[in-house]
């Protein structure tokens, strides 16, 4: 049976559609206009302009020609102003004997990095003072969580290379060519930690990215992101989790899905699937991010919705779920086409 907030929620998303379709700058018979990816550099050689720093000092951070550093302690962590959902983030990194750094990926505006967003271990695995750390400590690590394989660091010193995907629930970890950790988020239901930490099938999945100071200095360089997820005009973006391989979907359809929705904190709000019942609508009868982001796919597809406020549920928001300018995250899956 349908909770009484899951039958309440869609009747919002069917009768609230009017309003919000005329914010949409795009009708809903075209399928959204996208750009190809393309890797795009996050620090620009020359300060620090695109970064801000995040529960630390921004003076133990310096930007000098390549490198962008962490000189001093006290730093924090210095991430993106700018948050990002589904990408591959490229960067090489130096530490000292006895180094202790990270990456943070999805990074939440609130909250210790580790217990609420992610955090990829960098550290001098073979330093005598971390030998006695727990596996999920290791460089590659999502720390605390999901243990990476040793072996891939190179000697301190020297520059190591690190690629990390983040893909709807899924994120690999390749450092010197190696994978060494490679994690599906939505199977770590529970945390392995204690009870501050959230577990990672419950993490945002939209965030800034952030590099961490951990009292040692550390030395990035050759810093970029692709964006894996496309973007509209209207500012809608997706990523299309699994491509369906069924009937196209058009604009003026009635559709049979299952869907999740989350805020961007992480918090997950409304879920068919958590009331094992599928539910289907027009889709000129939704909000617009849902008119504009399952037209086109197929069915049996699962795409990832990011839509703004102007596309979902505005300025006000609905009391007390969903607050004011709230930017809403969907998991999306098309069981049939009627």
């Amino acid at each position: 049976m349908r909770s009484r907030f899951g039958r309440s929620l869609f009747s919002f998303l069917l009768t609230c559609s009017l309003v919000l379709a005329a914010m949409s700058s795009i009708p809903a018979k075209d399928e959204p206009k996208t750009e190809g990816p393309a890797f795009q550099k996050l620090y620009n050689g020359t300060n620090l302009d695109g970064w801000e720093v995040f529960q630390g000092d921004i003076g133990a951070w310096e930007a000098k020609g390549e490198l962008l550093s962490c000189v001093k302690e006290g730093g924090g962590w210095l991430k993106t102003k700018k948050v990002y959902s589904d990408y591959v983030l490229r960067l090489e990194y130096k530490i000292p004997a006895g180094g202790n750094s990270g990456v943070g990926i999805r990074v939440p505006p609130e909250g210790a990095v580790h217990q609420a967003g992610m955090e990829i271990q960098i550290l001098d695995d073979d330093a005598p003072m971390h030998k006695d750390l727990k596996a999920a400590q290791y460089t590659g690590s999502i720390y605390y969580q999901a243990p990476a394989k040793k072996g891939a660091p190179k000697p301190t010193g020297e520059w190591n290379t690190l690629e990390i995907t983040c893909a709807g629930h899924h994120v690999k970890i390749v450092l010197n060519g190696q994978v060494i950790n490679d994690v599906q988020l939505d199977k770590f239901t529970e945390a392995e930690s204690p009870k501050e930490y959230t577990p990672l099938a419950d993490r945002p999945q939209v965030g800034a990215i952030a590099l961490q100071s951990h009292g040692s200095r550390v030395d990035f360089r050759n810093i970029e992101v692709q964006e894996l997820t496309k973007q509209s005009k209207t500012g809608l973006q997706y990523y299309d989790l699994k491509a369906g391989d069924g009937e196209v979907v058009p604009p003026d359809a009635t559709v049979t899905v299952h869907y999740t929705g989350w805020l961007t904190n992480g918090k997950k709000f409304d879920s068919s699937r958590d009331r094992g019942e599928s539910i289907s609508f027009p889709l000129n009868g939704v909000i617009a991010g849902w008119t504009e982001g399952v037209a086109g796919m197929k069915v049996g597809g699962r795409r990832k919705l990011v839509i703004p406020f102007e596309l979902a549920y505005g300025e006000r928001g609905r009391a007390p779920v969903i607050p004011p300018r709230a930017t809403l995250i969907f998991d999306v899956e098309v069981l049939e086409v009627k």
